[in-house]
């Protein structure tokens, strides 16, 4: 029995294939007799037996018959479950739901995409749109040809903002064309569950020129009385899309509601009709609808704001390649991609998980950018946090697609990681909604003792409810957990059944 006891002392110090060959040696040299080494060969073993046991009771989560109980009473058992939290300052799990098993994360996979493009690119990587002439004069220049590189957050005033600087260097004229340059990227379409996503700001498609995340906002002032029609109007104005249709003022404050659908026009152009009402009270509403040729819409509101600005174009709005001779004549930065994250992540924006994807491809692999270029970044950045392969399958970068898996523990993998890594963490935390402050969080864990106590990514499609991020147990000690909740019912609805489970594990665990 002692001989066991201090064997299994030996064994938490040294291998039981150190200990045998020790063993083997003094053997040889005759230190003790044949039985006496049977003896200590079978101690060894029972010593190992009972050392794994205890280890493995030990290895048991502290708070897992907590969290069986919270599962039992949130969850019922048509789901499917996958959750692991962990103390970020030790790396123990506090407790564990088959944390190994892949499931689909709606957009608690943009934790990935950030944290992989704040790796690949750098938080301070900005995205050139870059203006090129093949001809310049003085004011006066040639065709113009506009190349960009996937800014997601290239807006209408950043279009302004480029236009007053090709004015404060002269131009007062184009003779040519107006030439729009999307090839850095070769853009698949978006992989909604909707084959037919119509006209949803949603669904907008994906392009290395983009505008205002390639989508048009559509207003209706009621007319100035009943049964006038409303006035309609299309922002950003350009001969890009023309707005027909009759929108009736109603009485009182009707907010507005109309049916919305789209034809093609001349040139590649459309036209935007609806039908509908809104009150002669109500307050301003606006609806959003896609565009479908992103990079024409970009050069058709170029010239607009050329035009506004002083500036003649001669010609047409065209899409072409830039020519290898071009004269290079300005390059307009994004903002910073740190910032471009912070905004993707509190409004869980899709359009710019998928451009950052694009981009990343592009930087890694060479232009054009394709998202199998960019999900393979987004792999290695998994492998590379301890992720193992049979953790994960990726299809896109925003969580729309359904085939997206992962698992818990590879979500808390990347959170740790990350914010162990100073050169983004904080970039990639602030991305992070706060909850009952902002972003997608802004309307949940609102109570005292969770409010601004958790900073996560959110989740949600049709019978998907998912959450991954930090929060702050009453201890003062950081947690990191991820939580996914998929139904197993075919046409399950919008669920809340993760929200609900963390919000559990904190008031019932990490708040006492």
């Amino acid at each position: 029995m002692l001989i066991s006891v201090l064997l299994i002392g030996a064994l938490r110090v040294c291998p039981a294939a150190q200990i045998l060959v020790a063993l083997k040696r003094a053997f040889k040299k005759s230190v003790f007799s044949r039985s006496v080494y049977h003896v200590i060969l079978v101690a060894i073993v029972v010593g190992f037996i009972a050392d794994s046991d205890t280890r493995a009771l030990m290895e048991v989560p502290p708070f897992n018959s907590d969290l069986e109980k919270i599962l039992q009473l949130e969850l019922s058992t048509d789901y499917q479950v996958s959750c692991q939290v962990i103390d970020l300052d030790s790396g123990h799990i506090l407790m564990e739901k088959n944390p190994n098993l892949p499931l689909t994360p709606a957009s608690t996979l943009k934790v990935v995409t950030v944290a992989s493009a704040l790796s690949e690119l750098g938080p301070d990587y900005r995205f050139p749109t870059n203006i090129y002439t093949d001809e310049l004069k003085g004011g006066s220049v040639g065709n113009i040809f506009v190349k960009g590189h996937g800014d997601p957050h290239l807006v209408t005033e950043e279009l302004f903002a480029l236009v007053r600087e090709m004015v404060d260097k002269g131009l007062t004229e184009v003779r040519g064309s107006i030439v729009v340059d999307d090839s850095y990227f070769q853009p698949d379409s978006p992989l909604d569950d909707t084959e037919d996503p119509g006209y949803r700001s949603y669904d907008a498609c994906y392009s290395a020129l983009s505008l205002n995340f390639n989508s048009l906002k559509i207003s209706a002032v009621p007319g100035v009385a009943q049964t006038r029609p409303a006035r309609l109007l299309l922002d950003p104005p350009s001969d890009y899309a023309s707005i027909s249709g009759h929108v009736n003022t109603t009485s009182g404050d009707r907010p507005l509601k109309i049916e919305i659908s789209k034809k093609a026009a001349e040139n590649d152009t459309e036209r935007v009709i609806v039908q509908g009402s809104v009150g002669i009270n109500s307050k301003l509403r606006s609806k959003y609808i896609n565009v479908r040729y992103p990079s024409l819409y970009t050069g058709y509101v170029l010239k607009n704001v050329l035009s506004m600005n002083g500036v003649k174009v001669a010609g047409d709005v065209v899409q072409g390649l830039t020519p290898d001779g071009a004269i290079p004549y300005i390059e307009h930065q994004s903002i910073p991609l740190g910032l471009i994250v912070y905004w993707l992540g509190k409004l869980s924006n899709n359009f710019m998980a998928e451009q950052i994807c694009l981009a990343m491809g592009a930087h890694a692999h060479g232009a054009p950018g394709t998202r199998e270029k960019g999900l393979d970044v987004m792999r290695k950045f998994l492998l590379r946090s301890g992720v193992t392969k049979d953790n994960f399958s990726l299809s896109d970068a925003s969580g729309l697609s359904r085939s997206n898996r992962i698992s818990a523990s590879a979500l808390v993998k990347t959170l740790v990681s990350t914010s162990h890594n100073f050169y983004y963490s904080p970039e990639f935390i602030s991305a992070l909604g706060i909850s009952g402050v902002d972003g997608t969080l802004k309307e949940k864990f609102i109570q005292d003792n969770t409010r601004r106590r958790i900073r996560a990514k959110t989740g949600t499609l049709r019978g998907v409810n998912a959450l991954a991020g930090f929060g702050l147990a009453r201890s003062g000690k950081p947690v990191v957990f991820a939580i996914l909740v998929n139904s197993e019912k075919k046409g399950a609805g919008i669920i809340n059944y993760a929200d609900r489970i963390i919000s559990s594990i904190f008031n019932r665990c990490l708040n006492q």
